[in-house]
């Protein structure tokens, strides 16, 4: 039982990640960059390291996709006046555009999973997960 709730959960989120990559294909984004804007969106100023550190990404794939966002004019880099080979990241106004599109997106997706569900439904279907995301 445990098996097919983790086995439906992998297959919602992977059909959520390839629509959202086919979504954002035309702004110029691959791999991962999108999760660099949205931990940048709550965490401004933070460090390449800090995002691949919080996303298990490899270093060097961040400070290429950092650099990506970057000639996109979606981020700006400073170097961190602590450590001087450490970049911080700030979001521009086309990155916080994108934000907005990347929300939309998002907001999209969950209605569409929240079709044929009553509130109380999905009310209860995000405290059960909720807890779950806890226990892990």
């Amino acid at each position: 039982m445990a098996n097919s709730v983790l086995l439906s959960l992998i297959r919602i989120n992977s059909w959520r990640i390839r629509a959202l990559k086919t979504a954002i294909a035309p702004y110029g984004y691959t791999g991962t960059m999108h999760l660099i804007v949205l931990y940048i969106r709550h965490h401004p100023g933070s460090r390449q390291e800090d995002i691949a550190e919080y996303y298990s990404l490899d270093k060097s794939s961040v400070a290429r996709d950092a650099r990506k966002l970057e000639e996109l004019h979606h981020i700006v880099r400073h170097i961190d006046p602590e450590n001087r080979r450490q970049y911080q990241l700030d979001l521009t106004p086309a990155g916080q555009e994108f934000l907005c599109f990347l929300d939309q997106i998002h907001d999209e997706y969950a209605e569409k999973l929240k079709t044929g569900f009553q509130e109380e439904e999905w009310a209860q279907l995000e405290k059960l997960l909720k807890r779950m995301e806890e226990e892990a």
